[in-house]
């Protein structure tokens, strides 16, 4: 009877594990627009999952500072906010806390934002920052 509660935990928590690392390759488009406050500064809170972006798809004015406030929900794993593309460039990690980047966009485009740690963008961990005038 030992032998079967300890198979039980063990598959329990392997499911809970399993669980938490979702691939983000099939999740829905999550979107947010961002609208600026009193300072004109457009505010986004993100979380980045195992291995998924909510939002996945965020929406900003060019000529606005953007602050987005990134939440890592995958506490144990090390995740990173990151848009390589000419005319736009942001790489900010966070592991076990919350972090915040801050840029400003400069012209109208659709961006790839991704998680450069350890193939996470492969296991889907990517979205859209649309920049509108």
């Amino acid at each position: 009877m030992q032998r079967t509660s300890r198979t039980a935990a063990a598959a329990a928590i392997a499911l809970v594990f399993l669980a938490g690392c979702t691939s983000g390759l099939r999740r829905p488009v999550v979107s947010a627009v961002a609208t600026p406050d009193a300072q004109g500064v457009q505010r986004v809170t993100v979380h980045l999952h195992s291995f998924y972006f909510e939002p996945n798809r965020i929406v900003v004015h060019a000529g606005k500072p953007v602050e987005l406030e990134l939440h890592n929900s995958g506490h144990m794993i090390p995740h990173s906010f990151t848009i390589a593309a000419p005319g736009l460039t942001v790489n900010q990690g966070t592991w076990m806390r919350a972090a915040r980047v801050r840029f400003t966009p400069t012209r109208p485009d659709s961006y790839t934002f991704f998680c450069h740690v350890d193939g996470h963008a492969k296991k889907g961990m990517t979205g859209t920052l649309v920049v509108e005038p």
